[in-house]
């Protein structure tokens, strides 16, 4: 390691409070390994149990939210500010577009080099996907997690898996299906409403023998309002139960009582949640693609999602009366397919790919 080597990350947030965005201190942590003098440049401030020698530089802090000339304004002085003091090795924008073209006419000034990590479908239309297009033709590499988790094609991509720390959560076995799972963000992107709805009507058919748990929290106003419709289809219902957003150090633990992950995003989704529930024994019932890899050929018509997203009811009728043995077999092979997304290997990944 050279001691000297230095990078800038953009980021949405530094919050180890955070269901999706606490593993961002595992990942600076692991970076430190390549890049001992790290700064932050994030949208957004929570919960920051980083260390004293990673600079942070926020845009926003907890719930406090700037209006968008005052963000854009204040980006800018953050750039200024940075690169004024530090002569950065490179610039890793993670799912930051909008902080890379902001910042990109300066970073080319001071000779710094970009690299763009974006694993999502992406906007279909309006600004933000102007704004990801302007980021990719900025950036100088791009990286994503699958081969369908970035919306445009160029040959700065490449694909590399996720950064998962698989030691925070705890491999077990499961012998049958009883709690189902909906494990992310609360958005209507990730069709929770529809997990909702299947699960009621398959629940009503079984003598409402089984549970459902939601897990994870809203990121702006639009969640909000959404949460909200989630809770009127729920109705009081006991068998579902919201807990919302969970420390990320500690889902490892809250997790491992489940036995069935729904997750029905859209292709392009590469969720590392499905990771995580995986590693933990927990089977998944998916509807993107790019989660056949952790599959057995023959599993892969039983569990995902065709065209018809009601098909739900039926894969959770499926996984049910699955055997011990038949689950064993699943989950194992799904084990032994999660080795290339460690968080282990992230930083000589990126590494290679920043040279």
């Amino acid at each position: 390691m050279n001691e000297s080597k230095k990078l800038l990350i953009l980021n949405l947030g530094i919050d180890s409070n955070d269901t999706s965005l606490g593993f961002t201190h595992t990942w600076i942590n692991e970076l430190k390994n390549e890049y001992p003098i790290i700064d932050v440049i994030t949208m957004r401030l929570g919960k920051n149990d980083l260390g004293e020698d990673v600079g942070i530089y926020f845009v926003n802090k907890n719930n406090k939210k700037l209006t968008k000339f005052q963000q854009i304004k204040k980006i800018r002085y953050l750039f200024n500010e940075v690169l004024s003091k530090t002569n950065y090795d490179h610039c890793f924008a993670h799912m930051s577009p909008l902080l890379l073209v902001l910042g990109a006419r300066k970073l080319r000034k001071k000779g710094i080099e970009s690299t763009l990590w974006f694993t999502h479908p992406g906007p279909n239309y309006g600004v933000k996907r102007i704004v990801l297009y302007l980021a990719m033709l900025s950036a100088k590499k791009i990286v994503t997690a699958s081969d369908n988790s970035f919306p445009y094609k160029t040959k700065k991509l490449n694909v590399i898996g996720h950064g998962i720390d698989f030691s925070r959560f705890e491999k077990r076995e499961v012998d049958k299906i009883e709690k189902f799972l909906y494990l992310g963000r609360i958005s209507e992107s990730k069709k929770v409403h529809t997990i909702v709805e299947n699960f009621l009507r398959f629940n009503e058919a079984n003598q409402n023998n089984y549970s459902l748990t939601l897990i994870g929290g809203t990121l702006n106003n639009q969640d909000e309002k959404y949460l909200e419709k989630i809770k009127n289809i729920i109705n009081g219902n006991q068998k579902i139960k919201l807990i919302g957003k969970v420390p990320h150090e500690k889902l490892g633990q809250v997790i491992k009582e489940f036995d069935c992950n729904i997750n029905i995003a859209n292709k392009g989704f590469f969720d590392k949640v499905v990771l995580e529930t995986l590693y933990s024994g927990i089977i998944n019932i998916c509807y993107s693609d790019d989660y056949k890899q952790f599959y057995p050929v023959d599993q892969h018509d039983k569990l995902f999602i065709k065209n018809n997203l009601n098909e739900i009811e039926e894969k959770m009728n499926y996984v049910t009366k699955l055997y011990s043995s038949e689950l064993k077999t699943i989950i194992q092979y799904s084990y032994d397919n999660l080795e290339s997304h460690s968080l282990k290997t992230l930083s000589k990944r990126l590494d290679n790919i920043f040279r």
